[in-house]
């Protein structure tokens, strides 16, 4: 028992120093390829975060997404989140979340008054309308406000109802040509209103952030054939990593005969 106790007393260095290495060497290796994304937005449904990537890697940055308990994470690299956030925003995204009938009539509830029944209901006239211009090409924000119409003690209207209309585009879509679309589509949802009580407002995004910067970030080489610096950094990143593991591997291997040596003395003296 007693050279077993000086046995093992000789081995356990070498074996915890080898697998201490290891572990820090794994764990280096994920710092250095992981380490560099960020979250850009979580809690996300599935199309969402698929819309989000896709717009993304198409603008020439480098993101990827998650799952986690919350839903989808979409996360970017870290020189490109200024830039990752702006894309996102000239496109309308993440979309504006819609109310649905079972949100504004949950079941089970109580009875309301009719004119809250009213006011819901022009609610949710105002979220489908809203979810059909966000259709349109083009559109990056669609807010619809439908007048309540005051009524006497009769239950008759006093004033003709009115539709208020803001949409947000970008100014690559000629949005101006859909004025009429847009009306004819506001008159026919809403009933009783005229066409010259629908107001329509078209504002043109403004990009914070110079297209050309944004759009040059999805060509991998200039006029000239000078490559992007992105390859080059990752292959970088590959080769410090390779050089890194192979130094400690070598210094491992060193330590190795090291420690034989050291072994065999101390089975010599137990013997």
């Amino acid at each position: 028992m007693m050279r077993c106790g000086r046995v093992m007393k000789g081995v356990m260095p070498f074996a915890v120093g080898i697998a201490s290495g290891r572990t820090l060497l794994v764990g280096l290796l994920l710092l250095m390829l992981v380490g560099c994304k960020v979250e850009l937005h979580r809690a996300l449904s599935e199309t969402e975060a698929n819309q989000m990537l896709a717009l993304l890697l198409v603008s020439g940055l480098q993101a990827d997404k998650r799952a986690d308990t919350t839903g989808m994470t979409v996360r970017i690299e870290r020189s490109d989140f200024v830039r990752g956030v702006e894309v996102l925003r000239q496109h309308g995204l993440p979309r504006q979340k819609r109310a649905s009938v079972e949100d504004v009539f949950p079941p089970g509830q109580l009875v309301s008054s009719p004119v809250q029944e009213q006011a819901k209901l022009i609610f949710l006239k105002e979220q489908r309308l809203e979810r059909m211009l966000a259709a349109l090409d083009g559109v990056m924000v669609a807010e619809v406000s439908i007048a309540q119409v005051p009524t006497d003690s009769a239950g008759r209207a006093t004033l003709p109802p009115g539709v208020a209309v803001f949409v947000k585009y970008s100014p690559e879509i000629n949005m101006t040509q859909r004025m009429t679309d847009i009306r004819s589509l506001v008159h026919d949802s809403v009933p009783g209103v005229s066409p010259e009580r629908i107001s329509i407002v078209l504002q043109p995004a403004d990009y914070r952030l110079p297209r050309a910067a944004i759009e040059a970030a999805a060509v991998p080489a200039n006029g000239d054939g000078e490559m992007s610096w992105r390859p080059w950094l990752g292959w970088g990143m590959f080769a410090t990593a390779a050089m890194v593991l192979a130094v400690a591997g070598a210094m491992a291997w060193r330590r190795r005969g090291a420690w034989v040596v050291r072994l065999r003395q101390r089975l010599a003296r137990a013997t």
